[in-house]
């Protein structure tokens, strides 16, 4: 499920992401991102991720600029969803082993530019497993993580 961002939409992302970002270090939240890349660009991809999914499902994107660690990102439906993002289109779902108490939800989104593609969901219980946990890539610990194969799905909007 393809969803386009104009460029408008895609300099609200940028500037919310990098205060984001910005708001976060100086409030000393560790940054939880598990690949090698830019913490403040990994910001900016993960919150148009959001945006992307918020425009697509008609929710209104979290657009709050205070310092946090865990809680949900939305709730589509009473169920509570937490956005993971990459740029690699054969990405993985991937979350620290940190569980987050607010979260129903996973959800895998691939930015590429100004398209996200929603990949797909998989239900917490089904994804924090221990049969789930492996070291991806160069990363020094443990995460969850699945391959798209495992993620359901959303039906398209009617």
């Amino acid at each position: 499920m393809i969803v386009e961002l104009d460029s408008s939409e895609i300099l609200v992302c940028e500037c919310i992401g990098r205060m984001r970002s910005l708001i976060a270090r100086s409030a000393n939240v560790k940054d939880q991102k598990i690949g090698n890349q830019n913490g403040s660009n990994a910001d900016v991809q993960g919150f148009i991720a959001e945006y992307a999914f918020a425009k697509q499902f008609n929710v209104f994107p979290d657009l709050g600029l205070i310092p946090r660690s865990g809680s949900c990102d939305g709730k589509l439906k009473g169920v509570a969803y937490d956005i993971k993002s990459t740029h690699i289109k054969s990405g993985h779902l991937l979350a620290t082993k940190k569980v987050n108490p607010d979260v129903d939800m996973y959800v895998l989104c691939v930015v590429t530019k100004n398209q996200v593609d929603i990949k797909g969901y998989i239900f917490k219980k089904d994804f924090i497993k221990p049969e789930n946990l492996k070291r991806f890539g160069n990363a020094t610990h443990e995460s969850y993580c699945v391959e798209q194969s495992a993620l359901k799905p959303f039906k398209p909007i009617t």
